[in-house]
């Protein structure tokens, strides 16, 4: 709760507390029985004595029965609004409504209507319908004679109005305003909501509206000033694009856009309330059409306030739209648009998410620094993004120094990949072969020579070749053997391996990289993996992120180390004070990760533009700056690229997934070959 708030409701509470009807039973008599009852007399002192006493469930009690059992006497309506501010004070709210109701329904000429109206609404409030708090503080403020109950109210109605209603409720609330006053404290409180949501025009439109009422009327001031700093002040336009899908019929095909619009929304929202230059979203709808969104996004550009650009979200739409926007010299930044070459398209393009290459040299550099792995395979996708991502995998361990035992394509679907295993094992065992040189006759003078010149110990030379007996070149010549043996031209041979005797563990394969292209494939994978007997540490891509499939193939992926570009934590203090935060003002909605990915984005920009870059190419100039921004669903870090270098690493064991690590390529100088 609003500390501001809580505190006002604290004071207004005491005020409540101290009125009573005591002395003012004949101002109750309206809509009473004029018969004089004693036993109800009697009754209604003894709760009043309980209640000042701070009794408060056995005056409520009472009072209650003193309704119950004697109804229409000269205590009626007193016993009611007492009784329901005696359940008010032991939080029995329910019970303190239905006694109110009853009052305004059996006695509405009664003197205590207004009080009993703003009961309610202190009920309300604490129930959390602020929507009907706020409807009975404004019959209270527009219809009492009380000058303690109408200042009582007002304050909470506008603390209601700032802190609790949203711009709809609001709306609905203005409608039912019919003084001057009213209508300028909802108004007023209206249109800072609306300047904070960066709709500059609507917001001023409104105060105007406002400042036209007669000059004496409360808060006609506060809104003159309001729109006079609005005017001075400066304004920034934000174009957003994304698939809100406005035309379709069908609701869950907007549901995707609205996530996103959602995070933007609050992220300038809270921008808006703080800083000294404000923000304003201007929002299209790309209909998943990329064609549409080069259009808006082409639109935006020419609006020479729009100062960037947020979406699209589909790497599609982007490329269709991207071109547009960097000849324009307009920063756009696609929060999750992940293909290759996107952010290539110029200077101006910004990827928030790690594109299909980044993926792949991520998860080769974590293996080679993290997991000291030296030798790899690759089972993958033929078709994109599996095999782009591959393909950057692949050509980080060169970089690395690292060593491809081999590589093994598949058409996405597939579910026999027994050609592709079968073939890998047989390269990874091959390559587990040590030569050896044989003594026999066959073996000429010339090669003995050669080996006792490179310094072969001349008496272990003579006793193989009196036994004509074999060894091994790692015998003979360390661990390089078998590259010294070739350079010196001496025939070696091999001794074969059993290669289809599937209980010889594959050992020389330390990580085994399957970037595949749906968890539908990790049943199909996995176990055929475990069946050719690769002894190997299996590595994935964020496709491996579904705990289902996991769980129900545990015996194959126990153990399987996967780069994934989205990680909650939900004991974090900072995410669930957004949560929260989140949940106040979009009426208890759980954001979602798309709605994390457009917050995190649009966090990033005003984060730019609130230390200063308030220009285009001042903004296209700052972001490629940003390492290790800390949004709420990933840390992004750009480089010269321009595309996010971050992914989190997670590690699937036992029936648990957890992060094991984090890599951020932007910050990892490459080891050297060998190292």
């Amino acid at each position: 709760m609003n500390v501001r708030l809580y505190s006002q409701l604290l004071v207004l509470t005491a005020l409540f507390v101290a009125s009573s009807p005591v002395s003012r039973s004949a101002q109750g008599a309206a809509q009473d029985s004029i018969v004089f009852r004693p036993e109800v007399e009697r009754q209604f002192v003894e709760a009043m004595r309980l209640f000042q006493a701070g009794r408060y469930d056995s005056a409520a009690v009472l009072f209650a029965k003193n309704v119950r059992e004697y109804p229409r006497t000269h205590r009626s309506t007193g016993s009611s609004i007492m009784g329901a501010k005696a359940w008010y004070m032991t939080g029995n709210y329910k019970e303190s409504v239905k006694l109110l109701k009853d009052l305004l329904d059996l006695y509405p000429e009664s003197n205590y209507v207004p009080d009993a109206h703003y009961t309610l609404g202190l009920n309300f409030f604490k129930m959390s319908r602020f929507e009907d708090a706020a409807a009975e503080l404004l019959t209270v403020r527009q219809t009492a004679h009380d000058p303690k109950l109408v200042s009582r109210s007002e304050r909470l109605l506008d603390l209601l109005c700032s802190s609790n209603l949203s711009l709809a409720e609001l709306q609905l609330l203005l409608a039912d305003a019919n003084i001057d006053l009213t209508r300028a404290l909802i108004g007023l409180r209206m249109a800072e909501k609306i300047y904070q949501s960066g709709d500059i025009k609507a917001s001023t439109d409104l105060l105007r509206t406002i400042g036209a009422l007669p000059p004496n009327v409360k808060y006609v001031g506060d809104a003159l000033t309001l729109l006079e700093g609005i005017q001075k002040g400066g304004v920034l336009k934000i174009g957003v694009v994304l698939p809100l899908m406005l035309r379709s019929e069908k609701p869950a095909a907007r549901e995707v856009g609205i996530e996103f619009l959602d995070g933007i929304q609050f992220a300038a929202d809270e921008f808006n309330r703080d800083a000294a230059i404000k923000v304003a979203l201007e929002i299209r709808d790309s209909e998943r059409d990329p064609s549409v969104s080069a259009r808006q996004v082409t639109e935006l550009c020419n609006d020479d306030k729009v100062v960037a650009i947020l979406g699209p979200v589909s790497s599609g739409e982007v490329f269709a739209s991207a071109g547009v926007s960097n000849m324009k010299g307009v920063p756009l930044i696609t929060p999750t648009g992940t293909s290759n070459g996107i952010a290539a398209i110029g200077g101006y393009i910004f990827q928030a998410n790690p594109d299909y290459d980044v993926r792949g040299r991520a998860m080769a550099q974590y293996a080679f620094d993290k997991l000291a792995e030296r030798r790899f395979g690759v089972l993958a996708p033929v078709d994109a993004p599996g095999k782009l991502i591959a393909e950057a995998f692949i050509d980080q361990v060169k970089k690395l120094g690292g060593e491809l035992v081999d590589v093994q394509w598949y058409q996405s679907g597939a579910t026999d990949l027994r050609l592709q295993l079968a073939t890998m094992r047989q390269r990874a065992l091959e390559k587990s072969e040590v030569p050896f040189i044989d003594f026999s006759a066959k073996l000429k003078k010339t090669n003995i020579d050669k080996m006792l010149i490179w310094g072969v110990n001349p008496q272990v030379v003579d006793s193989l070749s009196e036994h004509e007996d074999s060894a091994f070149v790692t015998f003979l010549f360390g661990p390089n053997g078998a590259r010294i043996a070739d350079s010196l031209a001496i025939p070696t041979g091999l001794v074969k391996l059993k290669y289809d005797s599937l209980g010889l563990p594959v050992h020389n394969v330390d990580g085994l990289f399957v970037p595949i292209a749906s968890s539908d494939e990790i049943p199909v994978v996995s176990s055929q993996i475990k069946f050719y007997n690769f002894q190997s540490q299996l590595l994935g891509t964020g496709e491996w992120n579904d705990a289902s499939e996991l769980d129900q193939n545990q015996q194959y992926t126990n153990g399987v180390i996967f780069a994934v570009d989205s990680y909650v934590d939900s004991k974090d203090q900072s995410y669930r004070a957004f949560v929260s935060a989140f949940q106040k003002v979009n009426k208890k909605k759980t954001p979602g990760v798309n709605t994390l990915f457009g917050y995190d984005a649009a966090k990033l920009l005003l984060q730019v533009i609130g230390k200063g870059a308030t220009h285009r190419n001042e903004i296209a100039a700052e972001l490629p700056k940003i390492k290790g921004f800390s949004g709420h669903h990933s840390k992004i870090s750009f480089t010269s690229s321009r595309v996010n270098t971050y992914l989190v690493m997670m590690q699937y064991k036992n029936h648990t997934m957890r992060k094991i690590g984090e890599i951020d390529l932007s910050q990892t100088v490459l080891s050297p070959p060998g190292n």
